[in-house]
């Protein structure tokens, strides 16, 4: 079943590089689609450059919303966090939304 949920991730030191790469391959080999974004930064991390370029411009002192949609969206969040667990802070869901809802008319705010 399609979802589509936002996280709100508060990092308390920055990603290195392999972590990363580990997010672009996840969503690379998946039907899934992962959005970053923070203050005026948005990445999508199926484009390694853009995802590259969000990490070392975001601020650290600033919580980042990432969004994912697609199927399994609680597993792919729970494995991306298991893999960010030594930079996490704090981790909280903000939005979830099931397939009926995303395909009826009505307006999400994620």
């Amino acid at each position: 079943m399609e979802e589509l949920s936002s996280y709100q991730l508060h990092l308390h030191q920055p990603l290195q590089t392999n972590q990363v790469m580990k997010l672009y391959k996840l969503v690379s080999k998946s039907n899934q689609n992962v959005y970053l974004h923070q203050n005026h930064l948005i990445a999508d991390s199926e484009h390694l450059p853009k995802l590259m370029s969000f990490f070392l411009l975001m601020d650290i002192n600033e919580p980042l919303v990432m969004i994912i949609d697609g199927e399994e969206v609680e597993q792919t969040f729970q494995e991306i966090e298991s893999s960010w667990q030594d930079n996490i802070a704090e981790a909280n869901c903000r939005r979830r939304y099931t397939d009926s809802i995303i395909n009826s008319n009505t307006s999400i705010f994620v």
